[in-house]
């Protein structure tokens, strides 16, 4: 971290302060009492089920220099305090000595972090969406790491307390940084976008995710385009800078998105300006996806650009699945183009960029089983992306599908097109969940009877399928075997005996798991592992049996095992 004094960050946050607290020098920021560093600034969160007042003396015992304080947090925490702690009287000034009162200390952390950003040297390029942040930042910073030391969100730090503790990492040695935002409400990005200050911003996409709190797709749409807001309104016209191929202050947006109207009516001037750019596989896209193969788990396409500065024109190779993977490239390379890496930063860090676990990740079994892990959350847009990657993949092809979490009055809805896009891409399909029940009425009225199908679990969540069954043809069938599961147990045992009855008829079968973080899919995930361990189990002991029979016989050896 880049050490800052409290003088120096109470204009920012407008803090009152002795002259002696401005003096103070901090060079850690903490808001665990238990990890407490020299020169250290404790800040103590309040949640809905802690307040991290409470732990203001131990975080002072192992040397905090100063403490933030909420005034409302403050006095319910020493109320509380007074009954369990007896603070010595001659304790009490030294204590309030390094007390530094704030209405609200989360919003002092953020603070904090925009002070560490603005005395860092690096550029710092902000990636939202619905879908495919976590990629495309994981794939920015593998590019920028070509070019330079590169800072980029750890896991998921990407909400209102992620946010301030990345930027905090920052120090002086690096060159860039590529910070991960997300949100769930209206607001939430314009928050964090404010400690950010970021130089350029990229959307994803905009798609069925959180719809709960944003309200409706509209919402979504608001929500997400708020990165753009605070890059323009900070950079009204194209910053130059002669390092950088077009400057500072440009947003990007995919061009394949139904939103890329709305963009273009939104930002119309600064897409005139050259502010706005896109990627994706149309036409019109800044940086364009063609060529697009997948061969096995090798997904192969070419980035092409022929914007001036930003020229490009490489076929690249990823160790991946999914058609969505190369958008999430293209992305990522006109990012990266536009913080100054090079097309051999771009086609080395993307070849060297490896696939995040729960997402798309593959295992293959010798039984002929493969199991591929999408289990880590679901969005609409996400899962759709599944299905298409499954549809490419040989043999019988099962959908587990998991309940998709916060999408209010719209579940039933985008459950029913899940169903409805399942039908046209899967042999079977087998969900867990009352919302699942709305994707098996699709697959119902495409003409495959599901098991399990109870109308009654999607009533219990408030839901009137007879109303919102969606208007249009019915879908066409694929689907031969749809089930939905009352447990993870009961659709694990189903799972097995499906999957066994295949392989036993000589059929390869690859199972994809989707669903909510909160529908605990990554147990489905640990069923199927242990299965194609246990059959590869068996396998490999027929095939000793084998050699052991046969061992006086080399030539018949080779030709029992092929």
């Amino acid at each position: 971290m880049i050490s800052f004094t409290l003088g120096e960050l109470a204009p920012l946050a407008r803090l009152q302060l002795t002259s002696e607290q401005a003096a103070t020098v901090v060079a850690q920021v903490s808001t665990n009492s238990k990890e407490i560093g020299a020169h250290c600034l404790f800040v103590p969160l309040k949640g809905e089920r802690f307040d991290g007042h409470a732990f203001i003396q131990d975080a002072l015992a192992q040397g905090a220099v100063a403490y933030l304080s909420s005034q409302a947090a403050a006095s319910a925490a020493a109320n509380t305090a007074a009954t369990a702690v007896a603070v010595a009287a001659d304790a009490v000034d030294a204590v309030d000595a390094r007390k530094v009162a704030c209405p609200d200390t989360l919003r002092v952390l953020g603070k904090c972090g925009q002070l560490v950003r603005r005395k860092s040297k690096a550029l710092v390029g902000a990636i939202t969406g619905s879908c495919g942040k976590t990629t495309v930042k994981e794939m920015t910073a593998a590019i920028l790491s070509q070019a330079g030391s590169t800072l980029y969100t750890q896991g998921n730090f990407n909400n209102d307390v992620g946010v301030p503790l990345t930027l905090l990492r920052l120090s002086t040695e690096h060159d860039y940084a590529v910070i991960e935002q997300g949100a769930s409400h209206l607001l939430d990005i314009a928050r964090t976008a404010e400690f950010v200050e970021s130089d350029f911003a990229l959307i994803t996409n905009v798609g069925a995710a959180h719809i709960e709190g944003f309200g409706s797709p509209e919402g979504v749409y608001h929500g997400k385009s708020e990165l753009l807001d605070n890059l323009f309104a900070r950079f009204p016209e194209r910053n130059g800078d002669g390092n950088l191929p077009l400057g500072r202050g440009i947003g990007v947006v995919p061009a394949d998105s139904p939103w890329w109207p709305q963009w273009q009516r939104d930002y119309a001037a600064q897409i005139k300006q050259g502010r706005l750019l896109s990627f994706g596989e149309s036409a019109e896209a800044t940086m364009r996806v063609s060529k697009l193969q997948q061969e096995g788990e090798q997904l192969s396409f070419t980035l092409t650009c022929t914007l001036p500065g930003l020229e490009l024109n490489h076929k690249i190779t990823l160790q991946s699945l999914g058609r969505h993977n190369a958008l999430n490239a293209a992305g990522a390379a006109l990012l990266s183009r536009l913080m100054g890496a090079r097309a051999e930063h771009i086609v080395a860090g993307l070849t060297q960029s490896q696939g995040l676990s729960g997402r798309l990740t593959p295992q293959r079994f010798a039984c002929g089983l493969t199991v591929i892990d999408d289990a880590y959350n679901a969005s609409f847009n996400a899962v759709i992306a599944a299905l298409d990657t499954l549809n490419q993949m040989p043999g019988y092809r099962i959908m587990v599908f998991g309940d998709m979490g916060e999408l209010g009055a719209s579940a039933y809805k985008l459950h029913y097109q899940v169903g409805a896009a399942a039908a046209l891409r899967v042999d079977a399909f087998m969900a867990l969940g009352p919302l699942s029940q709305a994707a098996l009425q699709a697959i119902a009225d495409a003409g495959c009877k599901p098991e399990g199908l109870n109308l009654d679990d999607l009533k219990s969540e408030g839901l009137k399928p007879e109303e919102l069954t969606p208007e249009g043809r019915k879908p066409e069938l694929q689907v031969t075997m749809a089930y939905g599961a009352p447990s993870h147990a009961e659709l694990i045992a189903r799972l097995r005996t499906e999957i066994r009855g295949k392989l036993k008829a000589g059929q390869p079968v690859t199972c994809l798991v989707k669903g909510a973080h909160a529908m605990h899919m990554d147990q489905m995930v640990a069923a199927l592992t242990e299965l194609g361990a246990e059959l590869d189990a068996k396998l490999d002991a027929k095939l000793d049996a084998v050699d052991a029979e046969l061992s006086a016989d080399p030539s018949a050896k080779q030709e029992a095992r092929n």
